[in-house]
């Protein structure tokens, strides 16, 4: 493209004659339209590859806390079916046998310290207390003195197994002192001598007992839901109250037994009695007596028909909202897996202790 310049009588031409002269820059750009068609254009691909993208962005967010959760509840769920399968744990010197011969392995209210009058009226279907006699701690022996007064204190017979100066005891340890009534008591290990016990009752009231009655170590493991706080807990029966984990948004315990019939009140079920299919026990039961044990610590008759004990737990991500209202549960066993608001778990475990036949002495 060539510049039009005019003629003048000084430049030798004529006027209006073309000559060569610097090329002439186009100053036009994209008009509005084709700018409009670029950028939708883009937008369109942009919003394409995000919509492609967004599925792997969310789960690399969400594995975390998937993974989070998922942990939590495996080590609830460790915890929990360790804890309820030696339920029931008994002697294995002293009048041998598990413990359901003579008081209940799991209750649904608290047992220990804190444990006001009438503890064993406040069921609930979120807290459990499990009672066993550990394989390894102090020795099962018998009381040389009667077991009485505000500081009960007395001393243990020598025997088989009892190392030591105090038979293996040690200041902080649980027993469980029972005898041929059959009564029993719950103490915490104050002060061990030289085959000397100064012991402090778990409950409200002190237990007396005579010489020779028998002693052995004893295990107290309660765990309940902290709706408030969204913990489940554990409580070690004296001032111990400790968080498990975070996130359980729900936790119920369902127990099943043998029917009515097949056990009289306040004996467990009868040596070689037909086992028939278990049936779920309300919480309701548990309070109406009749009642058994001793006057410090009475427990309702049905706890001795408990053969299984079922759990439903679940837990949240740590990112979770507040905790949803309860929903009514679905009849049968509900099943496990994710769920909208987290993880959920049910399972139901029939303690081999709790499946001896026979009552007390």
């Amino acid at each position: 493209m060539t510049r039009v310049r005019g003629g003048s009588p000084g430049d030798g031409g004529p006027s209006g004659a073309l000559r060569p002269g610097r090329p002439v820059r186009s100053e036009a750009g994209l008009s509005l339209l084709e700018a409009i068609v670029a950028l939708t254009l883009t937008l369109v691909v942009v919003a394409a590859l995000y919509g492609a993208v967004r599925p792997a962005l969310v789960l690399n967010r969400s594995l975390p806390a998937m993974a989070d959760a998922q942990q939590r509840l495996r080590h609830a769920f460790d915890r929990l079916q360790g804890e309820l399968m030696a339920a029931g744990r008994g002697t294995a010197r002293l009048d041998p046998g598990p413990l359901p011969r003579m008081l209940p392995a799991v209750v649904p209210y608290l047992l220990g310290r804190r444990a006001g009058d009438g503890e064993h009226r406040r069921v609930r279907s979120d807290a459990v207390t499990i009672l066993s006699v550990p394989p390894e701690g102090g020795a099962e022996t018998t009381l040389l003195d009667a077991l009485g007064g505000p500081v009960p204190e007395s001393r243990l017979a020598p025997g088989a197994g009892c190392a030591g100066t105090s038979c293996g005891y040690g200041a902080g340890d649980f027993v469980l002192v029972f005898d041929d009534r059959p009564a029993w008591g719950l103490f915490r290990v104050r002060d061990a001598g030289e085959a000397i016990l100064r012991l402090e009752p778990l409950g409200s009231a002190a237990a007396t007992f005579e010489a020779g009655a028998a002693i052995a170590p004893i295990d107290v493991r309660h765990y309940y839901l902290d709706e408030e706080q969204r913990q489940l807990r554990r409580y070690d029966g004296w001032r111990g109250d400790f968080p498990l984990l975070d996130g359980a948004a729900a936790l119920e315990f369902r127990f099943f037994g043998v029917s009515a019939g097949a056990a009289g009140p306040c004996r467990g079920e009868a040596s070689g009695a037909p086992r028939g299919r278990l049936e779920a026990i309300p919480l309701e039961r548990f309070t109406d007596g009749p009642w058994c044990g001793p006057a410090w610590s009475p427990f309702d008759a049905d706890l001795l028909r408990v053969r299984a004990i079922g759990l439903d737990i679940r837990i949240e991500g740590a990112a979770a909202g507040p905790v949803p209202a309860p929903r009514p549960p679905a009849p049968g066993p509900a099943p496990g897996g994710e769920g909208a608001d987290g993880y959920h778990a049910a399972f139901v475990l029939a303690p081999p202790n709790l499946q001896m036949a026979g009552g007390p002495w």
